[in-house]
């Protein structure tokens, strides 16, 4: 009985491996034809049983785990960055962009729980409530970044086309899961904020999204190829590119005009409507930026910087905010600061009524300078909505854009940005500053210059 069971099983072994055999050569003949996508789609079908229920050791080294990473964390596809051929160069472009939202998705928590906590903190500031101390309770962990990844792959079909990375980050902040609370000490001297986050129930999200029993196995199995391939830093350093500089734009040598006002008040008398989000008051609230001489500090958005949100921010961005502590606390204390988009999500996100910056409200997202041009093509047209600085119209309150970094036309030739840490938000010329792109915001109105 035994031999008849061992010889059984050498049968079953053999028979599965012309299987793989089969397959592995299918999966070939799919990338001569159409490149490392068709590849990746013919591993995913022929694959995938066999990683599901039997798991052949052999199938998953040589096989599975390079297609099913190429797919689930697209990556820079064997090199074919430097390939000429245009639909490989746009899938490239496409994996490398979707890579790097994978790869600086521990940053983009750190950036959406940290937008969420300055929100909170203005809150109660604005009702006399001081926040002395700051803390974060994250209990996040990379097993949880691994499972938003195979989740969101499964939920888009590991299909390149359909997932952008506009639609990951959204994805990864609707199931980012937090509550703050609020502590007096018993002398009623120090109160402290706290804001903990909880862990991914990766059961739970694919309950909510809807997941049958097929969609479930598979998410499953891509969080097992991830977490035994150990991807996430395997492949790390082809993102390096895509990580922010926390500094902003301050290596620009060429001329920069300063405002002459040190004021934090911000006055909307001369909006053209306040009710609204347009074009000409984004301007407005920009050039108000820069007359008053705003600051610049890495992930904040117009909001007063406060001793406890500072300190805060300095353990939050070591390196962003850490590093330029004693340049940021001799000249930006106090005083309101932006980085260079947070000078627009912050007008988006002025509420008029009470005059406090929310967080993500009225239509805007939270995107970051390469994101928020990326969505205005979106949702666009070129040249009518966006193009390259040959084809920009004289329209006020457009959004330039340069790789990392963003800054707003006032019109005449200037504009408003929010250089960098060692610059604050200034006024410099359109030309010569190297913008390579403009767009009109899709979460705005334009109106005309009457």
């Amino acid at each position: 009985m035994s031999e008849h069971n061992n010889s059984r099983s050498g049968t079953q072994t053999a028979a599965t491996l012309v299987r793989a055999a089969k397959a592995a050569y299918r999966i070939i003949q799919a990338a001569a034809v159409s490149g490392a996508y068709g590849a990746a789609v013919v591993a995913a079908k022929e694959a995938l049983p066999f990683l599901i229920k039997i798991l052949i050791g052999v199938l998953i080294a040589v096989i599975v785990i390079p297609m099913v990473i190429f797919t689930a964390l697209p990556n820079i596809f064997f090199g074919y960055n430097s390939s000429d051929t245009d639909t490989v160069i746009r899938m490239t472009e496409q994996a490398m962009t979707i890579g790097g939202v994978y790869m600086s998705l521990e940053d983009f928590e750190k950036t959406q729980i940290d937008s969420v906590v300055t929100s909170i903190v203005e809150e109660y500031e604005e009702d006399g409530t001081a926040i002395d101390r700051i803390v974060v309770d994250n209990s996040m962990n990379e097993e949880d970044l691994l499972w938003i990844i195979a989740i969101n792959s499964a939920a888009y079909r590991q299909d390149l086309d359909a997932m952008t990375a506009t639609d990951i980050r959204e994805f990864c902040k609707s199931n980012i899961s937090y509550f703050p609370s609020l502590g007096i000490g018993g002398d009623g001297t120090v109160t402290t904020l706290e804001i903990t986050v909880k862990r991914l129930d990766p059961d739970d999200l694919m309950d909510q999204l809807g997941f049958d029993e097929d969609a479930k196995l598979w998410a499953g199995a891509l969080f097992e190829t991830l977490e035994e391939s150990d991807a996430i830093n395997k492949y790390a350093s082809y993102y390096n590119a895509y990580q922010p500089d926390y500094s902003g734009d301050g290596s620009y040598s060429g001329n920069v005009q300063y405002g002459t006002e040190y004021d934090n008040e911000i006055d909307i008398s001369n909006f053209t409507d306040p009710e609204s989000k347009n074009n000409l008051d984004l301007a407005a609230y920009a050039i108000q930026a820069w007359e008053n001489n705003w600051g610049y500090v890495w992930g904040t958005y117009g909001n007063v910087l406060t001793e406890s949100l500072f300190e805060y921010k300095k353990e939050q961005y070591p390196d962003g905010v850490g590093n330029y502590a004693d340049f940021i606390e001799e000249n930006w204390l106090g005083r309101r600061t932006a980085d260079c988009v947070g000078l627009v999500k912050g007008y988006g996100w002025l509420d008029t009524s009470d005059m406090t910056i929310g967080y993500a409200v009225n239509g805007m997202p939270d995107y970051g300078a390469n994101q928020m041009y990326q969505a205005a093509k979106d949702a666009g047209t070129l040249n009518a909505d966006y193009g390259s600085m040959d084809t920009m119209p004289e329209v006020v309150g457009l959004m330039l854009w340069k790789k990392g970094h963003v800054g707003v036309y006032i019109g005449n030739g200037y504009v408003i940005e929010a250089m960098g840490t060692r610059k604050g938000v200034v006024k410099t010329e359109l030309a010569g500053r190297g913008w390579q792109g403009w767009c009109k915001l899709p979460y705005i109105t334009y109106l005309e210059v009457e």
